[in-house]
């Protein structure tokens, strides 16, 4: 199952209040081009939040000085943007990103595992925080049901339907997630992906659906009812 590896820090620069996230899908380390992206966005302070992320499903991975990487990358940004080490803003951080529920069972023994915990990071694009508060609403109502019953079995019961409830929400979406990393750590792969893929609009526009989540289960255009159907089929994870 999938991992991957983020490293971020700040800086003072005039694009603090750009009003989109810029994403950047080319990360090399030498002639290889990795599978993940680095992102700058505006915090609205003074300050931008910059970073990138790497998966594991490269040759490169555990090999690559990701704190670097970062320091190369941001080097090669349009000097106006201000990015250098006098306007840096503290050390680098880094951590990892368990993702596509590779840390289970989710339950067992009266505790729940939750967000970064159980592996929650969206395997497609390294976002945790939403599922880290999903997983909690759904933990929260799975424990007040539990506690509305005796102890013992009914109890039990209650409390197995957490793993569930995660399942039948994000199984399927994880498990293309999961093949999606996968392909995408063929160096082929992903040169074919940003050569070919980012000159279309449509085609973008479908992508950043998919590796956003940003679909509507409950109706949206043909490309919900596209992904909808593609999570569907999909075994749950």
């Amino acid at each position: 199952r999938p991992m991957g590896v983020a490293v971020r820090t700040y800086y003072t620069s005039p694009r603090s209040d750009d009003e989109w996230l810029e994403s950047w899908l080319e990360l090399w380390e030498g002639d290889d081009l990795l599978p993940g992206y680095g992102w700058v966005f505006g915090m609205g302070d003074g300050t931008s939040n910059i970073g990138l992320g790497v998966l594991n499903t490269s040759s490169a991975w555990g090999k690559v000085d990701y704190k670097a990487l970062l320091k190369r990358w941001v080097a090669g940004m349009p000097p106006e943007w201000g990015l250098d080490d006098e306007t840096r803003l503290g050390p680098v951080r880094g951590a990892a990103l368990p993702m596509g529920f590779n840390r289970q069972p989710h339950y067992t023994k009266g505790l729940m595992l939750l967000g970064d915990a159980g592996g929650m990071v969206n395997p497609f694009n390294g976002e945790g925080i939403a599922y880290a508060m999903e997983s909690g609403a759904m933990a929260a109502e799975v424990a007040a049901q539990a506690l509305a019953r005796p102890e013992g079995p009914a109890r039990e019961l209650a409390l197995s339907a957490y793993p569930r409830a995660l399942k039948d929400t994000y199984g399927g979406y994880y498990t293309l997630g999961r093949v999606f990393v996968k392909l995408i750590g063929d160096p082929r792969v992903m040169r074919l992906a940003t050569r070919h893929g980012l000159p279309h609009p449509l085609l973008m526009r479908f992508t950043l659906k998919l590796l956003a989540n940003l679909t509507d289960p409950k109706g949206g255009d043909a490309m919900d009812r596209v992904i909808a159907a593609m999570t569907k089929v999909a075994p749950a994870a």
